[in-house]
């Protein structure tokens, strides 16, 4: 371990001679070796209350004008410099547990030794971890390892390259719009100086690998909830050197941006001939859009530029694509002339075609299931291990099916009869129905745990499975009917687009309104979903829009 000479400290050796500090008093010959006897004295008695009583008698002694100066220099045996003194690993897992404005602030300015161990990674690594925050490893790997000059959608352009590697993350593209909010916080915004006390000044993003803090990304959990972005096995990566300093700060600014509003919109016009009707985007940074135009796009998203490029247009149903869903290898898409189409994304080619009797309004698929909903008000449920062959039908809704969406063995319904239904596909049953909209329910979110719903009744209604009821109204949420609807309640948020050509962003936990982001669509909207970082969209307009709340973070797109 390095040495850590600390100047702003001094203590003496065990067993010295000396008394107090560095007080050298002029004294003469005899009277300094009368003070070393009397010191010597003092450390052979072996009770310390008689070497106590002693050291007060003496002091009782010292002229009032010097006694001053002695107990100054008595205060200095009384300090001990803990950091100092315990090993790194110990002194590190002491500073875990001080407020951050302290670690960054104070713990820093103390020594050299206690700012040694004020930046060491892995403190910052563990008061990143803490905070349930997450680096998406295989993402970085990515980047780190690309040569020189070599542009991303270049690398998904190979197939072949795409088929071995999952390092490809989410990613978006600034171009500097602006989004304008029409109800600002009322909170005044915050520097980040006065979250992080210059934290953020400190640490530029260039020194990303500064730090020599190595991991091994693991595996991501697979996900089957379709308005996040598709999760998957990671390959494992090379070791990462992470500067979690600059991490800290990073995620610390993304959720201020979230929380006060501080956002760009890029917009791409006519990225469809007609309306698009649905999109996703992953974490191999492609944006996957169906149109009224009959067809599917595929779509890579730059990082740090303006720029979006076409990776494949794929052509296979005869009417419009209303909904899809992809991960890593496969998307699955539904149209309005009654077809599901399975595309392999590696080769770009239709694999299997389904049908139903009438559109097919919302698709939803993880490792053992496809479900379907259709406008004939049927739910079609398709085993994947059998090649889509195993399939049977879930009857209860009196109307169109809109929305559906999975976790696990879990589906749940919704349809314009003002009914939201809970199914276990296992045993082919619906075990819960809700029914407190008042007019059709357009479309829904589910995490396992909660449901959020948008009707056209212009309400939003958060769902508790384990109350079995309706837990929270948001009433004229919008002023049209609520089209699409995505949250996280990790960031406690809820995101909903309608018809009213708004995107507004919401409290989950409370239901309040954080913001309404203006000028985003000049028509309906259909579709969106967000990560950690954005909101992307797509409207009646045509267009996809992204509303980047890590615009002004270099590494914003590795927080997940």
């Amino acid at each position: 371990m390095a040495d850590f000479s600390d100047e702003g400290f001094d203590d003496w050796p065990a067993g010295s001679g000396r008394i107090v500090g560095t007080w050298d008093l002029p004294l003469a010959a005899d009277e300094r070796q009368a003070m070393e006897m009397l010191a010597q004295t003092l450390r052979v008695t072996a009770n310390p209350l008689g070497r106590t009583q002693l050291a007060v008698l003496l002091l009782g002694q010292v002229p009032a004008d010097l006694l001053k100066t002695a107990v100054i220099h008595l205060r200095q045996l009384l300090r001990r410099d803990f950091v100092g003194m315990l090993p790194m690993e110990v002194a590190t897992n002491i500073l875990e547990y001080l407020p951050i404005q302290d670690i960054v602030r104070s713990a820093s300015l103390v020594s050299r030794r206690w700012r040694a161990v004020a930046t060491q990674a892995c403190l910052w690594r563990r008061l990143f971890l803490r905070r349930g925050w997450r680096v998406d490893g295989d993402r970085w790997a990515f980047y780190i390892s690309l040569p020189r000059g070599i542009c991303p959608a270049r690398v998904l352009l190979d197939s072949s390259v795409l088929r071995v590697s999952n390092a490809l993350s989410i990613a978006t593209t600034p171009n500097g719009i602006g989004a304008l909010l029409e109800h600002p916080p009322a909170t005044p915004r915050q520097t980040l100086d006065s979250v992080l006390g210059g934290i953020g000044k400190s640490y530029m993003p260039q020194r990303v690998l500064r730090q020599r803090q190595f991991i091994s990304p693991s595996s991501s959990e697979a996900s089957s909830r379709s308005s996040s972005p598709t999760s998957s096995p990671q390959l494992r990566s090379p070791a990462l050197a992470i500067d979690w300093r600059m991490l800290y700060a990073e995620y610390t600014r993304l959720e201020a941006n979230w929380r006060f509003g501080r956002c760009r919109v890029d917009r791409w016009e006519s990225a469809h001939a007609e309306s698009i009707y649905c999109l996703q985007f992953d974490r191999h940074n492609r944006l996957f859009s169906g149109s009224r135009d009959t067809t599917v796009k595929v779509w890579h998203l730059a990082d740090a530029a303006s720029q979006i490029t076409q990776l494949a247009t794929l052509r296979g149903h005869s009417g419009s694509v209303l909904t899809l869903q992809a991960d890593d290898a496969v998307l699955v898409t539904g149209s309005s002339d009654a077809t599901v189409c399975v595309w392999d994304l590696c080769s770009y080619t239709r694999t299997h075609c389904l049908h139903h009797a009438d559109a097919v309004l919302s698709l939803r698929f993880n490792a053992k299931w496809l479900v379907t909903a259709c406008k004939d008000r049927l739910v079609r449920v398709w085993r994947r291990e059998s090649g889509y062959k195993d399939m049977f039908e879930l009857r209860g809704h009196d109307v169109a099916v809109n929305a559906v969406h999975l976790h696990g063995d879990m589906l749940v319904s919704a349809s314009g009869d003002r009914s939201i239904k809970v199914w276990d596909l296992e045993r082919r049953t619906c075990v819960l129905t809700l029914a407190d909209h008042a007019r059709g329910v357009a479309c829904l979110d589910f995490d396992g745990r909660f449901i959020v719903s948008g009707s056209s009744d212009r309400s939003i209604r958060i769902w508790g499975l384990d109350s079995r009821r309706c837990e929270r109204v948001i009433h004229n949420a919008h002023s049209d009917l609520v089209r699409t609807i995505m949250f996280d309640r990790a960031m406690d948020i809820i995101v909903s687009g309608s018809y009213d050509e708004s995107i507004k962003i919401w409290r989950f936990s409370t239901g309040a309104l954080m913001h309404k982001i203006k000028n985003v669509h000049t028509s309906r909207v259909f579709k969106l979903m967000f990560d950690r970082s954005r909101i992307v969209s797509c409207s009646h307009d045509r267009s996809i829009s992204i509303i980047d709340f890590g615009a002004n973070l270099p590494h914003g797109r590795m927080l997940v």
